[in-house]
């Protein structure tokens, strides 16, 4: 449908739960099943510390503070859900971003042009960085602790469906 389509509905129940172009959709999804049913994601779950502005800060369940662009949680304590695609995520990056966490490597896989990461952070052992082909990533082994980073506004808080 991302291929074929200039508008696409997401639908949950009979009902409509957006409706945009292919790109809108998969970068900023306006929901938690939005961000589930298109693409692939990340996902940690947590409860709002703060909110300022278009920011806040999302406390997960491992305690972890992370900092994201508020979506549609509007209070200190909403339950959240964080959504982050893979390809967002810098893996020992020299590189300043808001987020920066150690995560243990879990599994990788050569995929031609990138490697698949599965790795440990924040409490999720489901976590995936894709890593460019291009990337020294080639160097990096199962069992190794890494820097992940990434920037605050590709990070969105969910509602929590």
């Amino acid at each position: 449908a991302l291929t074929m389509s200039n508008r696409i509905a997401v639908f949950n129940d009979g009902k409509i739960q957006q409706i945009s172009s292919p790109d809108v959709l998969y970068e900023k999804p306006d929901s938690s099943f939005v961000a589930q049913f298109i693409g692939e994601n990340n996902q940690l779950k947590g409860k709002v510390k703060s909110v300022n502005g278009e920011n806040c800060i999302i406390t997960t369940e491992s305690g972890d503070d992370i900092q994201a662009l508020k979506v549609n949680v509007n209070n200190s304590g909403d339950s959240s859900l964080v959504s982050l695609r893979p390809e967002r995520v810098a893996i020992n990056s020299s590189e300043k971003f808001e987020n920066n966490f150690d995560a243990k490597v879990k599994e990788l896989i050569y995929l031609g042009d990138h490697i698949r990461s599965r790795v440990e952070v924040c409490g999720n052992d489901q976590f995936i960085v894709k890593i460019p082909n291009s990337y020294m990533g080639a160097n990096l082994k199962e069992g190794a602790t890494v820097k992940l980073s990434w920037k605050a506004s590709d990070s969105r808080a969910l509602d929590l469906n």
